[in-house]
């Protein structure tokens, strides 16, 4: 593998180190916007909130409480007391306070990542030369690449949007993930130690199988299981998957149920804790696990359509979603690589398979469901993210150069946002000139990456998290004094009731947070900025909020009385908009106008 220009024996820069501080940097930015409203994130975070909170009203650890008698224990509790504990218990409850927690664990596999990164080249096995011939320049020189590959594994991993959007609302995938991914991180750092471990590592591994399940679900056991039995028959015992006629096949499998039976045991905790033991086994067991297994449509016609196998087929690509090209470049050099060593004595580092093997195992399993989301891929994207670092120069320039364009339709959509927002508030300078900067250089950025070889892929590189930090700009003032009400206002409504619109599971959650202390009631509005029966609305509620586009009022003045008023995202726009209306109207597609009006005086 052929070290970059900036690593050459001659160069003035270290190379390394700029790498590093740019992976610290990105590591931070994740900080940016995190306590805001408007952070790409999924409806369940704020179901998962809701039950945190109520739990927490409840003053006990169990059972869980909801505002939905159906959707009570939707998850494992480990998340919610995560969420109770960082939120004292209501004393505390910020979207920051809930959020820090999966930060923390997110920057906990980032650094996995890099360190696991370094270490497969440091040992030379990313390089395919000798170690033991090397001299003291060759291994510093190798040493010092190995950090910046770790470094730029860090970035490909915080640049992918699963990780954006799931490793930093307070939602599982991150806790999940660090403990799941966590085994395989050990297994790929001491291979041959820890596959001979008599009781050590089944043990320790047992017990983060069962954190990653106490997070998610018992089924994991299923997936991490069956990854374990692939690197003890593959790389512990050296053979293929159906050779299972072989010495200490027997040991090596009670060691995989050990570590199986452990995290089930660990799970079963919840049974053994919860004064109802019965709707855990009816609402989670029952409802949110086995119930994937059936569908409507029947097996097959629900694998083979359009959320069927596909999905998880596509899942770890478009969990990448900016870096997809890069990630399909890192499969075509990685079967390229195995191509030319057919043949040869050349062969995989067992890291490397391991790593591999977690891939497979998890994509296999999750395929069986009826329902199937890439979300259940997201445990092995750091694997992935090792993998692209370790191919990085071995992935033709093109994939990078498709990186680059897609980079920078996100990059001039983000303008268009910001552009739309301008035009809604009427603001000339809702952004600092320093957005538009940061704009424009990341766009000339990717411009000259396309045109200069030699930059391509450190400009791919930082381009993908370029876009995400860009979104979290562009949203950045709603998140702030445009995004809320006047604290008189806010103060007005403490005990006092509120409707708020809500169109899916627990969006009315986040008015929690917009007007802490009021009496949250939700009414269904479809399209908020189209309810349109206000007056009816305000017959049995003397407070509402109510969502309009640019330069509608909520209602006629003899219907309401308009109190505040604060701007909003928009979200899950209605299709007959269609795509163009983001392009004609951005002002009125992404955003909208939020009245808090109240029932006029008789």
């Amino acid at each position: 593998m052929a070290m970059t220009n900036l690593e050459t024996p001659t160069s003035r820069l270290p190379a390394h180190r700029v790498w590093i501080a740019l992976a610290l940097t990105v590591a931070l930015a994740y900080l940016f916007g995190l306590a805001g409203d408007h952070i790409p994130s999924n409806g369940d975070e704020m179901v998962y909130a809701n039950i945190a909170r109520l739990t927490a009203a409840s003053g006990h650890w169990l059972p869980l409480q909801s505002a939905w008698d159906f959707m009570r224990n939707t998850k494992p509790p480990l998340l919610f007391w995560q969420a109770m504990m960082a939120g004292g218990w209501g004393q505390h409850w910020t979207l920051l306070n809930l959020r820090l927690p999966s930060l923390a664990y997110t920057w906990g596999i980032a650094l996995m990542v890099g360190l696991l990164t370094w270490k497969i080249v440091r040992n030379g096995a990313a390089l395919g030369v000798p170690t033991a011939s090397a001299s003291a320049n060759d291994a510093n020189q190798r040493d010092n690449h190995a950090k910046t590959l770790g470094a730029i594994a860090v970035i490909v991993y915080l640049s992918f949007f699963s990780t954006y959007r799931y490793g930093r609302p307070f939602l599982t995938s991150a806790p999940e993930t660090f403990w799941l991914f966590g085994v395989f991180f050990a297994l790929a750092w001491a291979p041959a130690r820890l596959l001979a471990s008599r009781w050590k590592f089944p043990l320790l591994a047992g017990l983060a199988i069962g954190l990653g399940c106490l997070y998610k679900s018992f089924v994991m056991v299923v997936p991490v299981g069956f990854g374990l039995a692939l690197c003890y028959q593959i790389v512990g015992a050296g053979r293929a998957p159906w050779q299972l006629a072989r010495p200490g096949l027997v040991t090596d499998a009670l060691k995989v149920v050990t570590m199986c039976l452990i995290g089930l045991a660990m799970f079963s905790l919840w049974f053994a804790l919860d004064p109802q033991p019965g709707e855990v086994w009816r609402e989670f067991v029952i409802g949110e696990n086995a119930g994937k297994m059936n569908s409507q449509q029947g097996y097959f016609k629900a694998a083979f359509s359009s959320s069927g196998i596909l999905t998880i087929l596509t899942g770890y690509f478009s969990n990448a979603l900016f870096l997809l090209p890069i990630a399909v470049g890192c499969m075509v050099a990685a079967w390229r690589s195995w191509r030319e060593r057919v043949g040869t004595d050349q062969t995989l580092s067992d890291a490397e398979k391991i790593l591999w093997l977690w891939l497979l195992a998890l994509a296999l399993v999750f395929m069986l469901p009826t329902q199937r989301s890439t979300r259940y891929l997201i445990p092995a994207m750091p694997a992935l993210a090792v993998l692209i670092a370790l191919y990085w120069e071995r992935i033709a320039r093109l994939w990078f150069g498709l990186t680059l364009g897609v980079c920078l339709i996100g990059l001039l959509s983000m303008g268009l946002i910001g552009y739309g927002a301008v035009r809604a508030t009427q603001e000339t300078w809702i952004y600092s000139p320093l957005f538009w900067l940061f704009l424009a250089v990341a766009v000339l950025a990717c411009l000259v990456g396309l045109i200069r070889p030699a930059l391509t892929r450190p400009v791919a590189a930082l381009a993908g998290f370029a876009v995400l930090f860009a979104l979290a700009w562009v949203t950045d003032p709603f998140n702030e004094e445009r995004g809320q009400f006047q604290p008189n206002t806010v103060a007005l409504l403490k005990g006092q009731t509120v409707a708020v619109p809500s169109n899916f599971n627990g969006h009315f959650e986040r008015y929690e947070f917009i007007i802490p202390g009021a009496k949250i009631v939700s009414y269904f509005a479809d399209q908020p900025v189209d309810y349109a029966d206000v007056e009816t609305l305000l017959k049995t509620h003397r407070y509402a909020l109510v969502q309009r586009r640019t330069g509608q009022l909520p209602c006629a003045p003899s219907q309401c009385r308009v109190l505040d008023a604060r701007w909003d995202l928009r979200s899950r726009q209605d299709g007959k908009e269609g795509v163009m209306a983001a392009l004609k109207t951005p002002e009125t597609y992404w955003y909208a106008k939020e009245y808090l009006v109240e029932r006029p005086a008789p």
